[in-house]
């Protein structure tokens, strides 16, 4: 089956490998559609789990998405690699197989379908979705586009006595800011590659990007319309891509971890983007940094919160998130990964991730050229001259911004894309799981007096409660377990109720948010996890049990006849 995890692929070959997976694996491999793009490309969602084990509705659930923003591509190989990790790896690694077996995956692999094939066609970097906004039609200026025809959109530098670059004395193809003392030049002026509209041959305008949607500012928590929020939308929801995954995710109560990858900072976020540490539970900010670490462990990324740590402005927030709506009106932990950053691996010592992006030292970027030339990169092209037909004399190249800032390069994306498919499978297996520990009977009485105390015995094996966050509880998205015991016509039951409702059981991360991490101070906790039920039952025949828990499953038994004992014990595990 034709699978790189070195690729970045373009929309019809993503389609054909997820058909092929599903093919091959048809037991455990579910494809379907949630929705279109306006371009009418479909928003392939891939179902992962041993439907010979029950259902996908009926087990915990972990979401992963990539690619929201279009050049972003990396997130889409990270998401495509924990589908055919799962599907592949099932039968022959233990964990991977327990997971598919007792949980299942929403796997959505590219959520900006429209927008990556114009990144992968074009060679030009959007946002979001190549649909006009904020405005219908093309403002006048200089329009991003290849123009010498080489298939990628670069930069041109343009010499004029006014330019406020000039080239570097450290290296010929690095330009630097003018001083404000120079006056030797030659100075530039540096515009991306493109061409007018409605030029008067002589101001060049650059107007704001064509394509200014935000799938991750379009999403209803604190919306904030585009005046205040880039990128936001006319309203919440506006868009068919963030539309279907609400609508998917809302009418799936099973979900209580998502993950989203992203491009090029090589940290994973955490919410909220709006909000201080101290406005969240104490519970659920534990948990969130306990799972945090786990991916630290696994990617050597830091985890860290998006208000504290990743704002774009101090004085701005971030409004619209999709990680910020899972947590705050689902109640689902939510992560957000960057997958790499070249600047990390070039080894700079990067502390402020969205600074070095637009506010890096001219040191810092001769040591990642430095870097491109060492490993052979191929990222930078050399400024070569061009006859431009609007400008004449003009100079295209510089950075590959798809290739090697934007994304991973190619040799460097399997490693990235394992970490990421075993930072999932980590939080996958924290998610709540219910399991029966015993469900039996004992004969109380004979003949037309039979009677018979049931017993149940229900616990939670997972490390996250059976609700996920505290956030879930207090806003009423999780609902409780509910017990439904069955009798057969001709028997009844006397004591207990045939449908009644548990409390919450407790996973081990209900310990985290304890500040004793010693075990030689810590006293223990209540074992809240399980919950001990029963019944008296008159009259003959079956007897079984069902317990649903959205967030953490559905179990079923048939009752068994227990061995008469004068103390019943039941195991601490």
């Amino acid at each position: 089956m034709e699978y790189d995890p070195s690729q970045c692929y373009r929309y019809e070959e993503l389609t054909g490998i997820l058909r092929r997976l599903e093919a091959r694996y048809p037991d455990l491999v579910k494809l379907q559609s949630i929705g279109q793009t306006p371009e009418g490309r479909d928003l392939w969602l891939v179902e992962i789990t041993q439907r010979a084990t029950g259902p996908g509705e009926e087990k915990p659930a972990c979401w992963v998405d990539g690619n929201t923003h279009a050049a972003e591509l990396a997130g889409s190989a990270a998401a495509l690699h924990v589908a055919w990790t799962l599907a592949t790896r099932y039968g022959h690694d233990p964990e991977v197989t327990w997971l598919v077996d007792t949980r299942v995956f929403y796997i959505l692999p590219r959520l900006s379908p429209d927008g990556a094939e114009h990144c992968l066609s074009k060679g030009d970097f959007i946002r979001s979705s190549p649909r006009p906004y904020p405005e219908e039609d093309y403002r006048e200026g200089l329009i991003p586009q290849d123009v010498n025809g080489d298939g990628l959109v670069l930069q041109m530098r343009l010499e004029s006595r006014y330019g406020e670059w000039k080239v570097s004395p450290e290296d010929p193809r690095l330009l630097v800011r003018r001083r404000p003392d120079d006056r030797l030049g030659p100075f530039y002026h540096v515009y991306r590659e493109g061409l007018m509209e409605n030029w008067d041959r002589r101001r060049i305008d650059v107007p704001p990007l064509p394509f200014g949607l935000d799938f991750n500012r379009n999403y209803p928590f604190e919306w904030a319309p585009e005046h205040q929020q880039k990128g936001a939308g006319p309203y919440p929801l506006s868009e068919p891509e963030t539309r279907a995954v609400v609508e998917f995710i809302s009418t799936h109560p099973n979900i209580s971890i998502v993950h989203t990858f992203h491009t090029y900072s090589a940290v994973i976020l955490r919410p909220l983007s709006t909000r201080p540490d101290t406005d969240m539970a104490d519970l659920d900010l534990a948990i969130f940094k306990s799972l945090g670490a786990r991916g630290t462990d696994i990617t050597g990324y830091p985890c860290v919160s998006t208000y504290h740590d990743f704002r774009y402005h101090p004085k701005e927030l971030i409004k619209g998130g999709f990680d910020d709506w899972c947590y705050d009106h689902a109640g689902i932990f939510s992560f957000t990964t960057e997958l790499w950053s070249i600047g990390k691996a070039a080894g700079l010592d990067i502390t402020d991730h969205i600074k070095f992006l637009s506010q890096r030292t001219d040191a810092e970027t001769l040591a990642i050229l430095r870097f491109n030339d060492r490993e052979e990169l191929d990222g930078f092209v050399p400024w070569t001259p061009f006859d431009h037909p609007q400008l004449g004399p003009v100079d295209i190249g510089g950075w590959k911004l798809l290739s090697v800032w934007q994304n991973p390069p190619p040799r460097y994306l399997p490693t990235i894309t394992e970490a990421a498919s075993r930072w999932v499978l980590a939080t996958a297996a924290a998610t709540p799981l219910l399991e029966i520990e015993r469900f039996v009977t004992e004969e109380l009485g004979s003949g037309d007096l039979r009677l018979r105390k049931v017993t149940l015995g229900v616990a939670n094996a997972g490390w996250l409660p059976t609700h996920g966050s505290e956030k879930a509880l207090s806003g009423g998205m999780a609902p409780a377990p509910r017990v439904v015991l069955e009798v057969a016509e001709e028997a009844e039951i006397l004591i207990g109720k045939s449908h009644l409702d548990l409390p919450h059981l407790a996973g081990a991360a209900n310990v985290v948010a304890d500040t004793t991490d010693n075990p030689v101070y810590f006293r223990g906790v209540s074992q809240s996890h399980r919950q001990l039920v029963q019944w008296l039952v008159r009259g003959e025949g079956h007897i079984s049990v069902k317990v649903t828990c959205p967030r953490a499953g559905t179990v079923r038994a048939e009752a068994r006849a227990q061995s008469q004992r004068k103390a019943p014990v039941i195991s601490i595990r």
